[in-house]
C-alpha cells in the first residue's frame, strides 16, 4: 500500500496507532503506583541494619527509585501506642530520613506515622513479624538541585515492614511508596 492510497482518515488512524504503540512501549513496565494513583515521588527499599527491642530504636539503609533515585538512610524509633490485640501491636514512630541521589544531592525528611506490628505469634496467619505503616514525609532540608524545596512540604506515604519467620532475631526489610502529591496540613 502506498501513501497515496490511504485516505486522510486512514492516515490519521495510522499515525494515532503509531503514537499509541510508541507511548505504550515507552511507559515503564510494572511501575509501582503511589498511594492515591499515579507515579510515586519515590519508592524506597531498605534493609534494617540494627534494631534494639528494648528502646525501639534502629536504622535501615537502602535505595530510592523514581523522581529521586539514589541511596537512603533512616534512623527510626517505634513506640507502642496501645496493648497488643491478638497478634497485633499498634505503634507510632518518628524517623529521620536522608535520600542522596546519584549526583550527591540530598533531601532530608522527618517521617512520622503509625503502624501495626504483627508479633509473629505461632499459629497466626502472618508469617514472620512486621506489618503496614502510614504517615508523612516532611521536608526538613535539602542540598543541590533540591535546595529550593520548601521546608515543611509534606508528602503522604504508605509502607510495609517485614521480618522473616526464621532464623530467630533476623532483621527485615521495608518497602515505602512516597506520594508525589503534596499533602495539605489540617489545621
Amino acid at each position: 500500500m502506498t501513501r497515496q492510497s490511504l485516505s486522510s482518515g486512514a492516515r490519521a488512524l495510522a499515525v494515532a496507532t503509531v503514537i499509541a504503540v510508541v507511548s505504550f512501549a515507552a511507559a515503564p513496565a510494572a511501575q509501582a503506583q503511589e498511594p492515591r494513583g499515579g507515579a510515586p515521588l519515590f519508592t524506597q527499599q531498605d534493609a534494617v541494619q540494627a534494631f534494639d527491642f528494648l528502646t525501639g530504636q534502629g536504622y535501615q539503609v537502602g535505595t530510592a527509585t523514581g523522581r529521586i533515585s539514589g541511596t537512603t538512610f533512616v534512623s527510626f524509633q517505634f513506640v507502642p501506642s496501645g496493648p497488643p490485640s491478638g497478634n497485633e501491636l499498634p505503634f507510632t514512630f518518628h524517623n529521620t530520613v536522608i535520600v542522596t541521589d546519584i549526583d550527591g544531592d540530598q533531601v532530608f525528611f522527618d517521617n512520622d506515622g503509625t503502624g501495626t506490628f504483627h508479633l509473629g505469634i505461632p499459629g497466626s496467619d502472618f508469617r514472620g513479624s512486621g506489618g503496614p505503616l502510614k504517615g508523612t514525609y516532611v521536608v526538613t532540608g535539602a542540598t543541590g538541585k533540591y535546595a529550593d524545596w520548601k521546608i515543611g512540604t509534606t508528602f503522604a506515604y504508605k509502607a510495609v515492614a517485614t521480618n522473616p519467620p526464621s532464623p530467630a532475631g533476623a532483621l527485615g526489610t521495608v518497602f515505602v511508596q512516597v506520594s508525589a502529591r503534596q499533602k495539605t496540613k489540617n489545621r
